[in-house]
């Protein structure tokens, strides 16, 4: 599967070639159709493979227990840093978004491991706010957009922003000062102090 990931990641679904997986991964063209039926069944799983992974990683985090503050800390140095390591997860969501999501939408696995996602930062949210640690009550989906947005934005735009600024937003200095802001801004939202 991470032939087939790497392949649509750096291709996009048209460009990739079920042939250069295939070679890639050491097996036959028939062999992978055999198994996932066509292209866009193994793009498919490709997509189920990479969100499969950083849900399972999130839900490892235990949001519900702990700190909130840590807790939202925690979410956003995890996001960061996946999405920073990540490079086939970030490229192939921002090639299915060139897509308008047609493929992604016909995975209820994502949808279906996703909103545990969000119960749980609903659940770290209303705890920390019942604490006094936050001061405010967002909604669950809109502050993790907002931690996707801090967390990415910056990696989907590199080329561009980075030729307008002037500056390599891939730099590890630069993105050490990234995180920090991103983990600033999300604590600093909620109203926890001295985050």
């Amino acid at each position: 599967m991470s032939v087939a990931v790497r392949e649509f990641a750096e291709h996009g679904f048209h460009g990739a070639r079920v042939e250069r997986i295939a070679r890639s991964a050491k097996c036959n063209a028939r062999m992978l159709y055999h198994y996932y039926g066509s292209k866009e069944q193994l793009y498919l799983a490709s997509l189920d493979s990479v969100f499969a992974s950083i849900r399972n990683r999130e839900a490892e985090l235990n949001l519900t227990e702990g700190d909130p503050a840590a807790m939202a800390r925690k979410l956003v140095e995890f996001t960061f840093d996946h999405f920073a390591n990540n490079s086939n997860f970030v490229k192939l969501t921002r090639n299915e978004n060139l897509l308008d999501g047609k493929f992604i939408r016909r995975s209820h696995m994502i949808r279906d491991m996703s909103q545990p996602l969000i119960a749980s930062i609903a659940q770290l949210i209303e705890r920390g706010h019942a604490q006094g640690v936050f001061s405010r009550k967002p909604d669950a989906l809109n502050l993790y957009l907002t931690i996707v947005a801090l967390s990415g934005h910056h990696l989907n735009n590199a080329a561009t922003l980075g030729a307008v600024f002037g500056q390599d937003l891939t730099d590890p200095d630069w993105l050490a000062v990234r995180r920090a802001h991103a983990i600033d801004v999300i604590l600093s939202y909620l109203g926890v102090r001295d985050g």
